[in-house]
């Protein structure tokens, strides 16, 4: 697919700043900004995660960087932009190795069942329309250490290889747009038939853990909204992103 709009086509490095998504947000609001631009840092001391979590790094060793994008799509079809991210995140990882690569709703991305990469999005309204959005990505690449992390990996720890930062950017904004440019052609489907298909726990009974119980329950899908559809005792319910979580 040929590229249209070169995601990184501009770069802007920073030796540290706290977060990446904050310092692009201030960038992204001018007229002059456009579409494609990434912060990037060798050390993120105050990284953004989901549910108001910290991301933690080690300084000049992993990919955590943000993208601006775009989308100009409907409010209530956000989340389309999450997937369409874990896809080319997804994508990019089964360029490197055959191991499974899974995405563990919303947006974590799962290596060799551990956590590699999280994903963070942010966006700017117009309107009934998303005009801005901006995601960070933080991808463990050669860092081997992660404190009271026990579920957190890196590329290095599974496939014993020290890797190139520069390339593997390169390489991962290439897989997100081809993505993207098909959120932009309206392959909204396609998209979310794939996002199925690498879902952790997708027509698969595990653990869950709600606001009172550990129930067991089996995805059958998510909604339009993003909130996680669950089958528990032959009945399906939706959850929010703060109302369950998956037991590892």
């Amino acid at each position: 697919m040929e590229s249209l709009i070169l995601l990184g086509n501009r770069i802007i490095e920073l030796e540290e700043t706290p977060s990446t998504n904050t310092h692009l947000q201030s960038i992204a609001n001018n007229e002059d900004s456009f579409e494609g631009l990434v912060v990037i840092t060798k050390n993120q001391t105050q990284g953004k995660g989901q549910r108001g979590n910290v991301w933690q790094t080690e300084q000049g060793k992993n990919l955590t960087f943000s993208v601006l994008l775009k989308p100009h799509i409907k409010i209530d079809e956000q989340f389309l932009l999450s997937q369409m991210v874990a896809l080319g995140v997804a994508d990019f990882l089964k360029t490197l190795t055959s191991l499974k690569v899974q995405v563990k709703w919303p947006n974590d991305i799962f290596f060799n069942n551990k956590k590699v990469a999280g994903i963070l999005i942010e966006n700017t309204l117009k309107g009934h329309s998303i005009s801005n959005c901006v995601v960070g990505i933080g991808l463990n690449v050669n860092q081997e250490q992660f404190e009271n992390l026990p579920l957190a990996t890196s590329l290095k720890r599974e496939l014993n290889t020290i890797f190139d930062l520069n390339d593997l950017l390169s390489n991962l904004l290439k897989c997100i747009e081809v993505r993207y440019l098909q959120l932009k052609s309206g392959k909204t489907e396609l998209l979310q038939q794939h996002y199925l298909d690498h879902l952790l726990g997708y027509q698969q009974p595990l653990q869950y853990q709600t606001a009172n119980q550990t129930v067991t329950g089996v995805i059958k899908g998510v909604s339009k909204q993003g909130k996680l559809q669950l089958e528990i005792n032959l009945q399906v319910h939706e959850f929010d992103l703060k109302e369950i979580g998956l037991v590892l």
